[in-house]
This record gives C-alpha cells, sequence and structure tokens, in this order.
C-alpha cells in the first residue's frame, strides 16, 4: 500500500484522537465490522459467471461526529477466486482499500454531506501458464512453448510468465437527505471519479515478431496467435471512470429490537479514455435487504445483496479488459455485519 497514503492517514487519526480527548464526553459515533461472502455452491444465490469460484470482502469502519462534522476511516477487502478451462485455470483477485470520508451534518440532522478518498491497491496477479487461443505457454506440463528472456526488466518474474499489478484513487461527494415519504427514510445522491492504473509485464511480448512469431501452430502465426491475446490484457496506460450513483434506505420495525431494511442503490457508469473490446454498460443496480437487531448499544445486521450488471460501477479493481466480458452476469452475495454506537 502507498506510503504516503497510509502517513497522511495516521496523521488524521492522530489529530482526531487528540482532538477528541479533549471532549470525551461531546462527541458519537460507531465501530463496525461487516463480510459479505458469494460460493457459487449457493444455488440460492443468483447465477454468476461460470469462472466465479468464491469471493469474499472484509469492511472496518470507525465513525465520529462533533456538533456538526464528523470524520470515517475505513479499510476493506476483497478477494475474488476464478477457476477457468483455460491456463491461467486458477486464479485470484486480491485488493485492499483505504478510506477516508469527511462530513458535515445540518443542526436539525436531516442533511448530510460528504467527501471520501480512497485509494484501492491488488496484490500482483503472478501467472506461469497462459493460453493464447490454442497455444498454450509457460511452465505447466500442457504448454507446447516456454520461453525466457534474459532482459533486466523481466528478472521480478522468476520462473513465471506474466505478472499483472492494479490500483486506483477515488474521490467521490455525497448528498444525503432525510425523508418525508412513507416508503423512504432517506435518499442519497452522489457522485464518484476514480483514476485507474493497471500494468503487466510479460517476456511473450518480445515475440510477436522474428523467428518465433513466424513460426505456425496449428494453422496460424504464432505472433498473431499472441497478438490477439495481449490485446485483452489490461490497458497500460490509465483511465478515469465516473459514476453517478441514487442510494434510498427504508427500515420497518418487527418488534422492538427487530426490523427489516431494504436499501436499492442505481448507478449510471461512463468509462473514460478506455479501449474496450466488447459493448460497455451503462448501468447498474443493487438490492441490499435483510434484518437488524439491536441490543441497547450494538447492532447486528445479517442481509443478502443483488447486482443486476455483477459488480460494474461497485469494485473497480475487477474491471479491465480481461474480465468486461463477465459484466453481463449477476452477482449475489451474503453478510452480516456488527456495529457497536457510541
Amino acid at each position: 500500500m502507498n506510503y504516503l497514503f497510509y502517513k497522511s492517514h495516521l496523521k488524521i487519526l492522530s489529530i482526531v484522537f487528540i482532538f477528541f480527548t479533549f471532549n470525551l464526553f461531546s462527541f458519537e459515533g460507531y465501530v463496525a465490522i461487516k463480510k459479505d461472502i458469494t460460493d457459487v455452491s449457493w444455488d440460492f444465490l443468483p447465477t454468476t459467471n461460470s469462472s466465479f469460484n468464491y469471493s469474499e470482502s472484509i469492511n472496518k469502519e470507525l465513525f465520529v461526529f462533533q456538533n456538526n462534522f464528523g470524520i470515517k476511516l475505513s479499510n476493506s477487502t476483497f478477494n475474488l477466486d476464478l477457476e477457468r478451462s483455460t491456463y491461467p485455470k486458477k486464479l485470484a483477485l486480491n485488493a485492499e482499500s483505504e478510506t477516508l470520508e469527511l462530513f458535515y451534518l445540518n443542526d436539525e440532522a436531516t442533511f448530510a454531506y460528504s467527501a471520501s478518498f480512497k485509494e484501492q491497491v491488488a496484490d500482483p496477479q503472478v501467472i506461469n501458464c497462459y493460453t493464447f487461443g490454442s497455444l498454450t505457454i509457460g511452465s505447466c506440463e500442457e504448454a507446447s512453448l516456454n520461453i525466457s528472456n534474459s532482459k533486466a526488466k523481466y528478472d521480478s518474474l522468476g520462473n513465471a510468465l506474466i505478472s499483472i499489478d492494479g490500483r486506483n484513487k477515488s474521490l467521490k461527494f455525497n448528498i444525503t437527505t432525510i425523508s418525508n415519504l412513507n416508503l423512504i427514510d432517506e435518499y442519497s445522491f452522489f457522485l464518484e471519479i476514480t483514476e485507474n492504473n493497471f500494468n503487466w509485464i510479460s517476456p511473450v511480448e518480445e515475440i510477436t515478431s522474428g523467428f518465433i512469431a513466424n513460426l505456425t501452430y496449428r494453422g496460424r502465426r504464432i505472433g498473431d496467435i499472441i497478438d490477439d491475446s495481449l490485446d485483452i490484457l489490461p490497458q497500460r496506460d490509465s483511465w478515469n471512470t465516473v459514476v453517478a450513483g441514487l442510494d434510498l434506505k427504508k427500515s420497518i420495525n418487527i418488534s422492538k429490537k427487530l426490523s427489516f431494511f431494504f436499501d436499492p442503490s442505481l448507478v449510471l457508469v461512463e468509462q473514460l479514455d478506455y479501449r474496450n473490446i466488447n459493448k460497455l454498460l451503462k448501468y447498474n443496480f443493487k438490492l441490499k435487504s435483510g434484518l437488524v437487531i439491536n441490543y441497547d448499544k450494538l447492532e447486528a445486521s445479517f442481509y443478502g445483496t443483488y447486482y443486476h450488471n455483477n459488480l460494474y460501477g461497485f469494485e473497480h479493481i475487477s474491471f479491465n479488459q480481461r474480465s468486461e466480458h463477465h459484466f453481463s452476469s449477476n452477482y449475489g452475495s451474503l453478510g452480516v455485519s456488527i456495529n457497536y454506537n457510541f
């Protein structure tokens, strides 16, 4: 994770700690942790893309506010395991996010304005074997070709064939309003701008011309086979994702300590300077719904979440040229969260 980003978070957290130390009895807030899981073996969830095997995310939050101002710090991890029929047959996406959000609430607590800053960094995806069309290259037993390169820039690969890195930074503005409508408790409008950065390295790109590239495999030139596959690796120059959204919330009391809630969200998504392979989607819809149990200052939620177009517009690190064809599928997860209010 970016050192300067950690340093800025620690500095802000220290300021918040010192400030509230002198006002211990005059601030409010909560600490929370939640976990969401998707498993393709669960038949009751929406059918996901056939490559998806297991996914989980864990989010930890600290929120404090005093008078009209608040601050929220959160850390989240996202894991997605995939299984494919061609190499790489198993692939994992692991990413960590840090978010800082600043709030202003009006005196009546009917309006809230916030700005948040988020950085997300994925662990490098290291691939030992890759199937280019019908040609498998790498160190696995099924490989038809194994290549190496003595250039210094490939030293970090070791015996691997490809390494892919990804990260993004987001700026988000949000307005939340208490509603007077019976069917809605509150609604939020938000605008988010995300800069996406991916990079990959592989000696395979060195054989798109020359002797090996001009050899034929199953009637096709090897260089052409490789070129077609390199085109679907993540683009190396950055692009921006712009998301505009509407989020609604409603809670219905079942008993004194038990309530039912639903939280629908609609997002409009625009990719800027992105070289798409397939036709890009313009929107996504998410519905989160479940039960909340309250016990004094402790609150536990059990819920399910449905995404109409996969995680498009919600989990930016999962989207690039290699994965964009997966985002027309539904996606679902089950989750639990625990909040302690103070």
